[in-house]
């Protein structure tokens, strides 16, 4: 009787072992604030990495998909259920987490018969005030609050990393195009600094650059403003920042400050983006 706490103990770290070592190969995605908003984005080799929540809301994943599946279906009811029973000003992400998804995480963790998730979760938030709020779940129900922005990856040395690097930037005083530019260098940088520890379990099928990633990968984003947009034109936004990146890293070109008006105009007009012909 006496053994069972230690036994208890010994699970728990080896299921952290465990999960840890589930998540290593995990993409990064970041969140961080611009001068009218939030922009949260990453690459995935499928989609489905960045998630509506809420109206204000969103969600970022890395893990097993099952289980980001699961979890944000979970957000997603608990979301709509309190705007249901309550009002919509009352469904916040600190009320999701705190008092639905991270007992329910803790619980499932410290339950050594059931199998843990294997996810990181991150949460940001438009508040009515236009202040973007940041949060960060980990897979064993703790959670953490960021001002100025965060990310997750599945390395934890990666995202302390990401998260160092976010602190340094005043991403709050950018533009969009600004915030998205710098977020998207800081994810290629973060590439570079996991296979500089990690040469040994370099996976060859991986993009090691920005460039590979846009050939082989999907970028997923979302932006949360305090102006009124549609759908339809966060989409085109989102999908015109994908090919005007894309265009100036195959002609081995970083600045796209000539071609912020261009997007601007080409969704205010509804132009598809996959007709685009990108200037010389």
């Amino acid at each position: 009787m006496f053994e069972e706490p230690y036994r208890w103990m010994e699970a728990v770290s080896t299921r952290h072992n465990y999960v840890q070592e589930k998540l290593k190969m995990g993409q990064p995605v970041l969140a961080v604030p611009y001068n009218e908003g939030l922009l949260i984005f990453g690459f995935a080799p499928q989609p489905g990495k960045i998630y509506e929540i809420y109206d204000r809301i969103a969600l970022g994943g890395v893990g097993h998909p099952a289980d980001v599946e699961k979890l944000r279906m979970n957000l997603l009811d608990m979301a709509h259920l309190e705007g249901f029973n309550r009002s919509a000003q009352d469904v916040t992400s600190t009320r999701l987490l705190q008092f639905g998804i991270a007992p329910a995480l803790k619980q499932n963790f410290e339950e050594i018969q059931r199998a843990p998730y294997i996810i990181r979760l991150l949460l940001v938030e438009l508040t009515e005030q236009g202040k973007p709020n940041f949060f960060r779940m980990n897979y064993d129900g703790h959670w953490e609050t960021f001002k100025n922005g965060t990310a997750i990856a599945g390395d934890e040395k990666v995202m302390d990393w990401l998260q160092r690097e976010i602190q340094q930037q005043p991403f709050e005083s950018y533009t969009l195009d600004q915030a998205l530019q710098k977020a998207a260098k800081l994810w290629d940088e973060s590439r570079k600094i996991k296979s500089k520890e990690s040469e040994d379990e370099k996976d060859n099928e991986l993009p090691e650059t920005l460039k590979e990633a846009f050939d082989q990968w999907y970028l997923e984003g979302a932006v949360l403003t305090e102006k009124s947009m549609s759908k339809a034109n966060l989409s085109c936004q989102l999908n015109l920042y994908h090919i005007i990146f894309h265009y100036l890293f195959l002609q081995q070109r970083e600045d796209i400050s000539n071609y912020p008006s261009l997007a601007s105009h080409l969704c205010e007009n509804h132009v598809s983006y996959t007709q685009l012909t990108m200037p010389p």
